[in-house]
């Protein structure tokens, strides 16, 4: 038999395999040309296609697993700070002690005041029971600049009446404070041979220094 579109032969009652056409209905002309034998015995040949296992990076994610399995990005990072909001309140409140410690603060001027100093090696009346060893202290004074301490056309300035004797005072009086503090911090309960010394120093700054001996005196 005989297609009488394309003039290829074909069965009887059968499609036409190469134009298409279906003799139980001759009215309809097909659209597109069908599949030849050989193109179907190749596309049944052909080897399946290997889909891509490779995964898109945006899409690939790593398992999760434990408590934030469920979570993304955000709700990790919320998760985190509940955790340490409760963390900071469920911590202790540091003492009144612990977070306002004052530092040790140094004798008393009552104390320094039952100390006493003597440029001597013992006191009138009174017998050395032992010795603490040596103290010392140190002060730094601003005295002035060289025309206070002696103005231009003077051989000799007084200073002690003057603001400069003044500052030299009250730095021999916290020198003196200086040398009791230690002298009860060694256990001792007076200060003989003080020795004082004012060296200048750097510019306009004067440089105190008492030093004596801390000894323990027989009640």
């Amino acid at each position: 038999m005989t297609c009488p579109l394309c003039g290829t032969g074909m069965l009887p009652g059968k499609i036409c395999l190469h134009c298409g056409y279906d003799p139980d209905r001759p009215h309809v002309r097909p659209a597109t040309r069908p599949a030849t034998r050989s193109a179907v015995k190749e596309a049944a040949e052909r080897p399946p296609e290997k889909k891509s296992t490779k995964a898109k990076g945006k899409d690939k994610s790593p398992p999760t697993s434990g408590r934030f399995e469920a979570f993304d990005d955000d709700d990790i990072l919320g998760e985190i700070d509940r955790l340490g909001q409760q963390a900071t309140a469920s911590a202790p409140a540091p003492s009144p002690v612990e977070s306002h410690a004052p530092a040790a603060p140094k004798k008393s001027t009552l104390q320094q005041a039952t100390v006493p100093v003597t440029t001597q090696f013992s006191f009138e009346g009174q017998r050395i029971q032992g010795y603490a060893g040596l103290v010392a202290s140190t002060v730094v004074v601003r005295v002035g600049g060289p025309d206070e301490l002696l103005p231009e056309g003077q051989d000799l300035h007084r200073l002690s009446g003057g603001p400069i004797g003044l500052r030299l005072r009250k730095a021999i009086d916290l020198a003196i404070a200086d040398l009791k503090t230690e002298a009860l911090e060694r256990g001792a309960d007076a200060v003989v041979g003080a020795r004082l010394e004012v060296l200048p120093g750097q510019g306009p700054l004067a440089i105190v220094t008492l030093i004596g001996t801390a000894v323990v005196l027989e009640s």
